[in-house]
């Protein structure tokens, strides 16, 4: 990836600055206010679930595939849900081709933290033979347009995804020793159990707020991510130069519990399970 801090000038900078100081942005919002979420779900027929979420101009669209493996020797009973991420180069001209970057790794092993330390999926309900066989499933994420905060998009991409989840329903055959298909599905009504979102914050110099867009990551010193359930925080990631005192990371635990309280009401998320065939 190039260099991103060399793509905006000084002058963009002060103004952005200039205005974040009198808790005012350069698109309008304030400094605790979303860009407007746009989600839809159930929009690639191929797959077991899938998303079309934007965030902004930020937009991202997630796939679920599946596959039937053996479990991990120490959780016998359990399957696996692991999110991984793209960056496609026709979403920016700051990503190219290769092998994932740091910021595509950022972005999937933030959003899998989140899903996996909330205990979003209930991992058991993907065991269709103890020691034999479980479902592993594959959330994979494709950034189409990038207009920074892609943590927040992402992570709500994710969980339409699961939530929009069918997958075929398998059971195991003790005589052939293999797993046949029952002509059902599961489905995210029975695999989600928790909804979490991950909140992200920019700082630039003492000034702390939501949700940056492309031009205030560019001149952030840092950037935090919480990761929340209704009642509690899951996991904290931090990039970027920034320092955040323990006061400060209290009081932005403390809003993204509020936030994020607020973010299942407004998308009402439980609306897109009943579009599940």
């Amino acid at each position: 990836m190039m260099d991103i801090k060399r793509i905006i000038s000084k002058i963009e900078r002060d103004y952005i600055i200039s205005n974040l100081k009198k808790e005012e942005r350069i698109d309008g919002r304030g400094l605790w206010e979303y860009r407007k979420f746009q989600i839809e779900s159930d929009i690639i027929a191929s797959a077991e679930g899938s998303a079309d979420v934007s965030l902004g101009d930020t937009k991202i669209i997630t796939g679920l595939k599946y596959e039937v493996g053996e479990p991990f020797p120490d959780l016998p009973n359990e399957g696996v849900c692991t999110v991984m991420a793209e960056l496609l180069p026709l979403a920016s001209p700051l990503f190219e081709r290769g092998p994932p970057d740091e910021q595509s790794i950022e972005l999937a092993r933030v959003v899998d933290r989140g899903i996996r330390h909330a205990d979003c999926v209930q991992t058991k309900k993907l065991c269709i033979k103890e020691r034999e066989a479980v479902y592993i499933l594959f959330v994979d994420m494709y950034v189409i347009n990038y207009s920074g905060n892609l943590i927040d998009a992402g992570g709500v991409s994710a969980l339409t995804t699961l939530i929009s989840a069918h997958i075929p329903e398998g059971v195991w055959n003790e005589d052939k020793g293999e797993t046949d298909w029952t002509g059902k599905y599961i489905t995210g009504e029975t695999l989600v159990k928790e909804l979490p979102f991950v909140i992200t914050y920019g700082k630039i110099d003492d000034i702390i707020f939501l949700d940056p867009s492309l031009p205030e990551e560019l001149v952030c010193d840092g950037k935090i991510s919480i990761s929340v359930t209704e009642e509690k925080i899951t996991s904290i990631q931090k990039s970027g130069a920034a320092t955040f005192s323990i006061d400060e990371i209290k009081t932005l635990g403390e809003k993204s519990l509020e936030i994020g309280k607020k973010l299942r009401k407004d998308l009402n998320f439980l609306q897109y399970l009943s579009k599940i065939d």
